[in-house]
């Protein structure tokens, strides 16, 4: 299906079902340290001690399950998804939660007093439409936190994107060449904010992430052939540009080989069963672990440092946005 038809609420709800279920990994795990970042980012609002949370567009449950740890124990978490069959995989992996299905008739006259999103309105086929839905469930008091890909200016995709002719489709709401074919726009952080206030929510915290070594850190866990694609000169707007992609090929690409053999051991290391010819590699690759290791996690620490000190600056790939009425 073409994200441009992912417009449509019937086509949409149809292609994240089938997602689900002939992709049982689909958004099925994070790395730890994003799970890490968004426990803290919610421990730090300032959230009561008791009350009722909802996940919403939950799938199976993954960060529902990190939001229930990140809040005091006193809090009930539910988790809402448009897909029968994600809820179905939530509710038999997590029992600590409750899983609802979006149009169950027992959240008509629910009402939640935190509301969060992950990585979901940049998916939705009407983010106006939906983002009312989001609202109806808030208490008088509610507050919501959205965390999504950004669209503002500066991060390290920002930049290749306006090396390139395809770089953004305004068409698609300011949609990155590059994302998946589910993502159907990239809001900006100010875009998002106008959206809530209309809706009677201010921005009471920001914050984001992926500057230039956050964004390093997963194009180069993404393999070769998405750095060739990312920096397809083919592409580039003049001269100057291909340039520059030229550049940051060559950069991207350094990190890649030097991160490769711990990528290629821990994949193996990860296999049930083994076969020999797993054993054979892991063999090989074994010496040259060390090394590769370091500057994966090299990488991985300039990542968490850079959140740390550059978490107030809008010019990252990924926003926390928190609103309180």
């Amino acid at each position: 299906m073409k994200t441009a038809e992912l417009y449509d609420k019937e086509r949409s709800a149809a292609f994240y079902e089938e997602r689900y279920s002939h992709g049982s990994s689909y958004m099925d795990e994070w790395p730890i340290d994003k799970k890490r970042r968004i426990v803290n980012v919610i421990r730090e609002l300032g959230l009561p001690t008791e009350g009722e949370a909802v996940d919403f567009g939950c799938g199976h449950g993954v960060v529902t399950d990190v939001l229930r740890h990140a809040l005091p124990p006193a809090w009930k978490v539910y988790g809402v998804d448009v897909s029968e069959t994600a809820i179905g995989r939530a509710r038999a992996r997590y029992p600590d939660c409750t899983f609802v299905v979006a149009d169950d008739r027992k959240l008509i006259d629910k009402r939640f007093d935190f509301i969060f999103t992950h990585h979901v309105l940049e998916h939705v086929y009407d983010v106006s439409l939906v983002l009312d839905e989001i609202v109806q469930l808030a208490t008088q008091h509610g507050t919501m936190l959205h965390i999504l890909p950004c669209g503002n200016a500066g991060s390290l995709e920002h930049q290749i994107c306006l090396l390139r002719k395809d770089g953004i489709d305004l068409r698609l709401g300011n949609r990155f060449f590059f994302e998946d074919e589910g993502h159907v726009r990239r809001l900006t952080s100010a875009q998002l904010c106008r959206l809530c206030r209309e809706r009677g929510f201010v921005l009471a915290d920001e914050r984001y992430g992926g500057q230039y070594y956050g964004a390093i850190e997963w194009i180069t866990r993404a393999g070769p052939q998405f750095i060739e694609l990312l920096t397809d000169t083919a592409q580039a707007v003049g001269a100057e540009e291909k340039a520059q992609l030229k550049a940051i090929r060559s950069r991207l690409m350094m990190y890649w080989q030097l991160r490769r053999v711990a990528f290629g051991l821990e994949s193996r290391l990860a296999l049930t069963p083994k076969s020999w010819r797993n054993y054979v590699a892991m063999m090989l690759l074994a010496p040259l672990y060390p090394g590769s290791k370091l500057i994966d996690l090299y990488l991985r620490r300039r990542t968490i440092t850079e959140w740390g000190e550059r978490q107030r600056e809008p010019n990252g790939s990924e926003m926390y946005l928190y609103f309180t009425r």
